[in-house]
């Protein structure tokens, strides 16, 4: 290889050194530079989401900050009322056929062909804001996909 490369003229051998060096700079940019340069603006573009997501959240904080003080407040309400309350803001108005007390810190509620997203969602938020767990859990499916009927007991923790 180098004797052939020896024997080659003076202009060919800068031509083929020339071109080697055009290649490996392709390659390099090709294989490493693109691609590294590529995922660092995937990433910062990421990392921007991110905090407008935070940002986002820490204002739903502070605006439900105040809100929770007025839980104290609703927890001590009666659960019918609390239930009454806050069933429709999930989208869950209307699905609502039977609410009964169960004892003295509970209740029994009935939906029928609601949400289930819907259902899981308020009944999160029942848990985290209200101190309201569910005691026992009757889910059937409905006709549609995302669609049940579901009988809950539940009671203040």
């Amino acid at each position: 290889m180098k004797r052939w490369f020896a024997d080659l003229e003076p202009r060919e051998r800068l031509l083929l050194i020339g071109g080697a060096t055009i290649a490996a700079i392709i390659i390099g940019w090709g294989l490493v530079w693109n691609p590294m340069t590529t995922r660092n603006v995937e990433l910062s573009d990421a990392v921007a989401t991110k905090q407008r997501l935070l940002a986002t959240l820490q204002r739903a904080r502070a605006v439900a900050a105040p809100a929770g003080q007025l839980v104290d407040a609703s927890t001590r309400q009666s659960l019918v009322l609390l239930v009454d309350q806050t069933h429709r803001s999930y989208g869950l108005d209307g699905t609502l056929v039977r609410n009964q007390p169960d004892g003295a810190d509970g209740i029994r509620v009935t939906f029928q062909d609601a949400s289930f997203d819907g259902l899981v969602a308020w009944l999160g938020t029942l848990q985290g804001s209200y101190a309201v767990a569910v005691e026992t859990a009757t889910i059937d499916g409905g006709r549609q996909a995302g669609i049940v009927n579901a009988t809950f007991v539940l009671r203040r923790s």
